[in-house]
């Protein structure tokens, strides 16, 4: 199998990166991911070009398309070239909330709005996608949602974040679905660090604290939760 993944910046190429490592169980024969166009650059240095790079049976192409609505362009631009060196995927990861979505839905995030929202981007692709090879998929309403929803990861960042500091401290219970329940899940995920007095941010050296966390098991906790259905439509676009 040979997957092109796109997606809208760092914190989603370290995502996607970790899940692919952990589902191989980082067995350096049964796959290779690289990665391409990074950003910032020192993610480099940790994002590593990783699997037998001759053989392995599953190929995967990370790019860092560095904003939201240019993982369509970034497709559009490179589709040709995918189809003519046999790849069976072309995926593209980005996040609802955005500012498209802020201005034709401010402060709303029903069911309604989303879907809508989200079909006309797979629409606006739909005439470079005649072989079926796109797959458009979104975090609901950000990546971050998915990370809230893998709320045990947050005690071996820091020990202090139980599930009683999260809901005393930021407000955040880990019994809801974030995908339903936050407009702008960054902004939530920003608290549980101010309530150890920690930086967040968009920054590498606090992304990579949290991604590089995430095992298998959290994973797959995630997979077969009630939350987060974005996460398995996206998870099975890679995988199945």
């Amino acid at each position: 199998m040979k997957v092109a993944i796109y997606v809208e910046g760092i914190t989603e190429a370290a995502f996607v990166y970790q899940l692919i490592c952990e589902h191989y169980n980082r067995d350096f024969l049964s796959f290779r991911v690289e990665c391409l166009k990074l950003d910032p650059k020192e993610a480099s240095n940790d994002l590593l070009n990783y699997g037998d790079e001759k053989n392995a049976p599953d190929y995967y192409l990370l790019y860092d398309s560095c904003s939201d609505v240019a993982v369509s362009s970034d497709i559009k631009d490179r589709i040709g070239r995918h189809i003519e060196e046999g790849y069976d995927k072309v995926i593209g990861l980005r996040d609802v909330y955005s500012d498209n979505f802020k201005a034709l839905y401010p402060h709303k995030k029903d069911a309604s709005s989303i879907a809508s929202f989200i079909q006309d981007m797979k629409d606006a692709l739909s005439v470079y996608n005649s072989n079926g090879l796109i797959h458009l998929r979104f975090a609901i309403m950000e990546i971050e949602a998915w990370l809230l929803a893998m709320s045990d990861v947050f005690c071996r960042v820091d020990k202090r974040l139980t599930p009683q500091w999260l809901l005393d401290k930021a407000k955040i219970d880990v019994s809801k679905d974030p995908e339903t329940e936050y407009f702008h899940p960054y902004s939530n995920f920003e608290n549980i660090y101010k309530s150890i007095s920690k930086p967040y941010g968009k920054h590498w050296n606090a992304i990579k604290e949290i991604i590089f966390k995430l095992k298998q098991s959290d994973f797959e906790s995630l997979y077969n939760s009630s939350k987060c259905n974005s996460f398995r439509d996206f998870h099975d676009a890679i995988f199945l």
